[in-house]
């Protein structure tokens, strides 16, 4: 976006494209012949092809554009009584999907030349005086029609393909915008799956779509000539076909009843990951790995068994489809001969070419029933989210200036059975200061949430007049530069920018980033600690320069003296002007703000300014009760950390000089994702050939596959020596004959398809156990430096990929080939010199298919790689879907994501072009091969015999176009998934943590006493990086209470990561009562420490869940605990829904500190643990965690010095070394000390 100072934001911005595309431009000949896409496999076999090198998509294909068009058919459509969207497809991209039509109606066409000229050699064969003008004309024939055929095919599934991608993009951009419009947050993994799987099997749909009406043209067309060949004979035949309809509807049902479960599980599994993966710090934390892996791979074995039915019932569909031609020949035969008619050679083989021509699509049915079945799973799927209902805006009703009214307005989350806010009244305008105050759960967040418009309003009225900033409790950050997670994606005033960061106390932050303010920034801030998080949104709310300003207790998460400092400088200064709306618990700023109102279960009990409140002596209690704590703020707002150094001060001045200057020096820490380069290696077919079985249980399949095409072959040699041979007395013998080798050949086809999928879902069942159980045990700073959306992708779809996609394609393949196979070897047989031809085309086969996948395998990865920003984006706006609606930058966002989709869609489009450009190729050499077949055929003796085993040949020669084009096809398809297998085969050698268990456990009892020794303790991050521990050294006595103090960067928050293994050590150990835990598997050391974190974290599930997912812990135990941490529970089965979004900060935080009471553990760690709750509630669990830890050793984080007080010592942290370490009045007898200096900036700050 331009700005004023010529620089822009890159954050949201979308880079213009040009508008050349070669296949646009390019000429006719060079768009049928696809050679517009030489020059780029021309250079992709010089070097890896990269993402620059990649043309642009043609302006129709480009994301903005096709939702336009999507967008306005649906419009149209969803005011219809019963929207569907596969009318709203047809509308919008009927066009390219008719003439795709056309050109398979014209591929169809050319396919029967072959066959009907059977006849025709056959008897030219057979003639010793026929001329060789009319052999050479029927070779002429076969080549022109299979080149024909060629062109055709290949520009169908071009159109095909484009068809597919509009559509995936169309259904991409409208889940993304629908997501953004939702009222309720919707549940990641359902939109990440329909953004991903649905997505992509609706790609597929043109293509099955077709299939299902050109099958039975096909056949229509196969059997009227079948009739011109055997007369009314084959009424027996059409008969059978007839009886198999039903057979077909009833697989097609059955296929749709079990599609839909399958994915309702497959909905779950990703929730699920999604939510694993989101708080992975708080699992190894907790030591809850094997629970959850547990969960999920209970999940994957529903969706595997769910998925076993499923292609089951795909096997057996594709028995009766293979079969049908098989048993339609031998019943028309059988009634011709028992006409009394005469099998002849001619007749046969004409009839068993045409019936070959209908194998492959009949053979295909049930994966075009499949995908047709898929298809409109996800387009019923697609209507239920479109339908979802809508937030409803707030708006302005009356109001003639900036400002928010209440009129007895209530508030109710959907599915909730009573208002999370009821019978509100409020008026409040520009240069007014609100404070909402109210103990855990009373309704403070949801009453911004229902301003905001995210919970309806049920009664009543509400109004908000002017452009809001919303600052959450959790902020939201993105993975960015610091500086773009404040401009969002406005254009940089350099002023401004200046502004917002001093008055939110960020210049300090600066000075330690790598990059300053362009270092970047992990998903959701990893690399940020709490307050600065929080600095940051409220950074990015100045500089919004917003009327109306509502801010989610953004005080909680930050030092107290940073607190007094943000409070006076940004809500009592910068924002003076504006209306400002403020959750909060930090009381004892309730006498400076203009008016205060006090929440109590959903209700507005107390209103008014701070005077008037204090002077009424019939006030609420629950406002009573706070006004008692104010008077003890001084102690309760004590800060914890330490104020700036002067030298930290005296740098103030260059690093805000420095905010714009530089933007070479980035911290960057989000590396590009990995992919692997060349074509891909026999290792990775080897990995999933050992995860299905290994190399026995693949020799098996081979030879399944081997038996079934002999008796196959066989068939039709048996079929030629009866036409010749056959005695008219003893046509039951040769029927029977033949009936058993047909049978046999099902049977076999039978065996090989559910051998081949029992194979592969072992396969992916294998390989997805190992690759979770290796995220799940991947060191923290994997998922620092790895967006979720990567991991994601890779769990989604390419383990659909895995499951569904390579089993069905590979055994397409090897059947393809043992087709090709068993025509080569006939042609070869009867004409052995058609391998002298062969030879010189097989040569140029190899060439054309090596050039290909030299460039398409890195056209395939880099379709991969770049799936995932797409759904990065996608788990980051669901993130922060409060602060963007807020923000009003949708459309900034959806710009985003349409440009990471085009950019995805640039390696697709060209990926099945070079598909299409090797198919054309490959089938014109088939089609030489066929017209070489026949031309030797020709120059060969001609004889009654020669042409009986000459026409049996042919019949297969002429096949080869058709079975080269679905190898080659299924050879580029599986070559190219295998990169799914290659890139979950990568994760599987991620680096791990230390096991989990030792070989040498401690004693049982290990823990006793508590005692922790830091002995010259050094950690850094990453290797390269400095140490944030240097030479550490200090010990805690068994049942100590220490606090640990220090300014932001000073190692605070490292003594949990290194006490918690969750880096290793650098240098130096720790012991934990004489044990150095280094020695310790790591859930033996973790297990033994309780931890209540800053961020609470919880899973979907219940409240049983949540607090002991290991089921060690009886209904009595759970009780006390939550007792103890003061938390209101009705039941232990109480619903948590995804990250337990349907529940408060507060609350979360009071079930993660009930997490730690029921641990009773040794050793406990408390970072900050009651910042989100309201003082009342603070007070009484602080006296609980006094009493029920009395003989723990605990060491607290603190950012409030009420919490550490009455700490036995505190340890002050400085630059990763202990400054200070002694009892807080020892501390202070040091009028130097660092200790000292902090107390004292807190008086002044306090004045």
């Amino acid at each position: 976006m331009p700005s004023k100072s010529t620089e822009q934001s890159p954050l949201l911005a979308a880079p213009v494209l040009s508008d050349t595309c070669p296949h646009d431009a390019g000429a006719c000949g060079s768009s049928l012949l696809f050679s517009w896409l030489t020059p780029l496999l021309d250079l992709g076999n010089q070097r890896p092809l990269q993402f620059d090198d990649l043309y642009q998509l043609n302006p129709t294909d480009r994301a903005t554009n096709i939702d336009a068009t999507f967008q306005r058919f649906w419009a149209i459509e969803a005011a219809s009584p019963c929207p569907r969207m596969w009318r709203v497809v047809l509308r919008a991209f009927g066009g390219p999907f008719l003439i795709a039509g056309l050109l398979k109606v014209l591929h169809i066409m050319s396919q029967f030349v072959g066959p009907l000229l059977i006849k025709s050699i056959v008897a030219y064969l057979s003639d010793p005086d026929a001329t060789q003008l009319e052999g050479l004309m029927y070779a002429g024939a076969i080549f022109a029609a299979g080149v024909l055929q060629s062109f055709a095919l290949r520009q169908y599934y071009f159109k095909c393909y484009e068809v597919g991608l509009r559509l995936r993009t169309a259904v991409v951009m409208s889940v993304y915008q629908k997501a953004l419009r939702l009222g309720a947050v919707p549940s990641t993994g359902q939109v990440t799956n329909l953004m991903s799987l649905d997505a992509q099997r609706l790609q597929t749909l043109p293509n099955y779509a077709h299939a299902a009406w050109f099958t039975l043209v096909q056949v229509s067309i196969a059997f009227y000539l079948m009739y011109v060949q055997l007369g009314v004979a084959f009424a027996a035949g059409i008969a059978v076909t007839l009886l198999l309809l039903p057979i077909s509807s009833a697989i097609s049902r059955a296929m749709r009843s079990l599609q839909t479960p399958l994915m309702h599980v497959k909905d779950v599994r990703l929730k699920v990951i999604f939510e694993v993966l989101s708080g992975i710090k708080v699992l190894k934390l907790q030591a809850w790995e094997p629970s959850y892996l547990q969960r999920i791979l209970s999940i994957r074995c529903d969706e595997l068994r769910q998925l076993r039915s499923y292609v089951f019932a795909k096997s057996y569909a594709g028995v009766v489809f293979n079969a049908v031609p098989s048993i339609v020949t031998v019943v028309s035969f059988a009634a011709y001969v028992y006409l009394g008619n005469t099998l002849d050679v001619g007749t046969a083989l004409t009839s068993v070419a045409l019936f070959e021509i209908l194998r492959s699509p009949l053979n295909n049915v049930p994966e075009a029933m499949n995908g047709v079945v898929e298809g409109f799973v996800s387009f019923g799927r697609l209507e239920d989210f479109y339908g979802r209902p809508e937030r409803v805006p707030v708006t302005q009703g009356d109001l003639a200036s900036p400002g928010i009214e209440l009129n007895g307005t209530s508030f109710m989350y959907d599915g909730s059975e009573r208002p999370a806010l009821a019978h509100l009244d409020a008026r409040w305008g520009m240069h007014h200061l609100v404070a909402v105050v109210g103990a855990v759960g009373s309704g403070k967040s949801s009453l911004l949430h229902g301003l905001l418009g995210n919970v309806p309003c049920t009664q009543g009225q509400v109004y908000l007049r002017g452009t809001v900033a919303y600052v959450g409790q959790q902020p939201f950050i993105q993975n960015a530069t610091l500086r773009d997670n404040i401009t969002f994606g406005l254009p940089f005033d350099v002023l401004k920018y200046k502004h917002a960061v001093s008055v939110c106390s960020l210049q300090a932050d600066l000075a330690v980033l790598p990059g300053g303010d362009l270092t970047e920034i992990g998903e959701k801030g990893i690399n940020l600690s709490g307050g600065q998080r929080t600095r940051v949104a409220l950074a990015r709310a100045v500089y919004m320069d917003a009327d109306i300003y509502l801010l989610d207790d953004p005080l909680a998460a930050v030092d107290a003296h940073v607190g007094a400092d943000i409070f006076k400088e940004c809500i009592g200064s910068a924002l003076k002007e504006k209306l400002v709306v403020l959750v909060t618990n930090a009381l004892q700023f309730l006498k400076d703000v203009d008016s205060i109102v006090v929440l109590n279960n959903g209700a507005i009990v107390e209103a008014g300014p701070y005077a008037s409140l204090v002077a009424d002596p019939e006030a609420h209690p629950v406002l009573s009760a706070m006004l008692a704590s104010i008077q003890s703020a001084p102690d309760d707002a004590t800060d914890a950390s330490m104020a700036p150094s002067n030298d930290a001060a005296a740098e103030q001045a260059k690093r805000t000089a420095a905010i714009s200057s530089d933007t070479t020096m980035r911290g960057d820490l989000i590396a590009d994702e990995d992919r692997a380069v060349g074509n891909v290696p026999w290792t990775t077919y080897a990995a999933w050939l050992t995860s299905c079985g290994g190399y026995g249980v693949a020799t098996g399949i081979v030879l399944l596959f081997a038996i079934a095409q002999v008796a196959q072959v066989s068939s039709t040699l048996w079929l030629s020596y009866w036409s010749m041979h056959a005695d008219p007395t003893n046509q039951t013998y040769y029927l029977l004959v033949f009936v058993g080798l047909n049978v046999l050949a099902s049977a076999f086809i039978l065996l090989r398809s559910m051998g081949f999928y029992m194979a592969g879902l072992s396969g992916s069942k294998a390989l997805f156990e190992s690759v979770l159980a290796t995220v799940l045990r991947a060191p923290m700073s994997f998922f620092d430096t790895t967006p979720l959306g990567r991991v994601m992708n890779r769990l989604s779809k390419d383990v659909y990929t895995v499951d569904e996609s390579i089993p069905y394609n590979a055994s397409f393949l090897l059947s393809s080939l043992m087709t090709l196979f068993s025509a080569l070897t006939m042609t070869l047989l009867v004409t052995p010199l058609f391998g002298v031809a062969l030879l010189p085309l097989t040569g140029f086969y190899y060439m054309a298919q090596r050039y290909y996948v030299a460039a398409s395998c890195e056209l395939q990865r880099m379709d991969a790689t770049s799936r995932s920003p797409v759904y990065a984006l996608l788990t980051e706006t669901l993130d922060g879907l409060a602060t963007i609606r807020a923000s009003k930058v949708q459309a900034a966002f959806i710009a985003r994501q349409a440009y990471l989709l085009d950019r995805n869609q640039r390696a697709y489009f060209l990926s099945f072009s070079a598909e299409c450009w090797l198919g054309l190729r490959v089938e014109c050499i088939g089609a030489l091969a066929a017209a070489t077949a026949v031309l030797l055929a020709v120059l060969s003796p001609h004889s009654a015999a020669f042409a009986s085993v000459a026409g049996v040949s042919l019949s297969y020669s002429f096949n080869v176009a058709q079975v080269l084009n679905w190898t080659v096809r299924f050879l580029a398809i599986v070559q190219t998934q295998m990169v799914s297998v290659e890139r979950l085969d990568a994760y599987q050698t991620l680096a791990t943590e230390a096991d989990w268990t030792s070989s040498t456990p401690p004693p049982q009892h290990w823990p006793a006493s508590g005692r922790v020794v830091f002995d010259n303790v050094d950690l850094r991050y990453r290797e390269g990086l400095p140490r944030v521990l240097r030479t550490l050294s200090f010990a805690l006595r068994p049942n100590e209470k220490v606090g640990v103090v220090g300014r932001t960067g000073a190692g605070k928050s490292s003594l949990v990561v290194a006490l918690m293994r969750l880096v290793e050590l650098s240098g130096g150990r720790i012991l934990l009562d004489g044990v150095d835990i280094a020695q310790l598997g790591l859930h033996e050391l973790r297990g033994k420490i309780a931890i209540i974190p800053q961020d609470p974290v919880l899973f979907s599930g219940s409240i049983r869940s949540n607090l002991d997912p290991f089921g060690r812990f009886d209904d009595d135990a759970l009780w006390v605990a939550i007792k103890r941490a003061h938390l209101e529970m009705p039941s232990l089965d109480v619903i948590v829904d995804e990250r337990g979004l349907n529940f408060s900060v507060g609350e979360r935080q009071l079930l993660c500190i009930a997490r730690a009471l029921l641990k009773k553990a040794k050793v406990i760690l408390m970072d900050e643990a009651t910042a989100s709750i309201d003082p009342s509630t603070d007070r009484r669990i602080q006296e609980s965690i006094r009493t029920e830890f009395v003989n723990c050793t605990t060491l607290t984080i603190a950012h409030r010095i009420n919490t550490i007080l009455d700490c036995d010592r505190v340890l002050v942290m400085d630059k990763g070394a202990a400054a200070e370490f002694d009892a807080p009045s020892e501390l202070l007898k040091n009028p130097n000390g660092l200790f000292t200096n902090l107390v004292d900036h807190w008086r002044e700050t306090d004045d």
